[in-house]
Order: structure tokens, then C-alpha cells, then sequence
């Protein structure tokens, strides 16, 4: 069976009531065989200044961000993201076989 693609698009800050659904779902899906992405945009990006998704991106997740929302926020981009801008956004969307929305 193919590996399935699902992708979180998070534009909440990590200070919400999704913070822990985000991660142990997240961590869920990377256990059972899943490829994650999370994309990251407007107060979503406030997520590059923890720790909480670097952690899974050692156990596979792929984590991206908005350009444009990373600048506006004067959000230092760490190694472990990747910044697009809202054209990539639409790659990732098209590309997975499920997309949730945070926000």
C-alpha cells in the first residue's frame, strides 16, 4: 500500500487549543507509515520558535512556513523549515491525499 500524503495546514498560534491535537496526531500519522507536512502561515509561524515540531521532524515530519507571514512576524526561519510563498502552498495541497486545516 502506498504511503499516504496528509498535510496540517496550522495558522493558529501554538498557544491554542489545537496544540496538542496537532502533535499527537501528527506523531500518530509518522507511526503508523504516514507522510507528514505542516505548513505553517500567519500566527502559525509563531510554531518555528519551539521545539515541538522540530522534535518530530527527527522521526520524518516535513515542516513549512509562509514567506510572507514569517517576515511580517520577524520570524527567524530554522534549518529544520522550509519558507514558500502561497504558490508552493497550493503544491502541497494538490500533492496530498489529505489536508486538515487549523485555524
Amino acid at each position: 500500500m502506498e504511503k499516504q500524503k496528509v498535510l496540517f495546514v496550522v495558522s493558529n498560534n501554538p498557544f491554542s487549543k489545537d496544540r496538542r491535537t496537532i502533535l499527537n496526531l501528527a506523531s500518530e500519522l509518522l507511526e503508523a507509515g504516514a507522510e507528514v507536512l505542516v505548513f505553517l502561515h500567519g500566527n502559525g509561524v509563531w510554531w518555528l520558535g519551539l521545539e515541538d515540531l522540530k522534535g518530530l521532524t527527527d522521526r520524518g515530519l516535513r515542516v513549512y512556513c509562509g514567506r510572507s507571514s514569517a517576515g511580517k512576524r520577524h520570524q527567524t526561519v530554522p534549518p529544520w523549515a522550509t519558507e514558500l510563498d502561497l504558490d508552493g502552498l497550493v503544491e502541497l495541497i494538490a500533492g496530498a491525499d489529505k489536508v486538515l486545516f487549523f485555524n
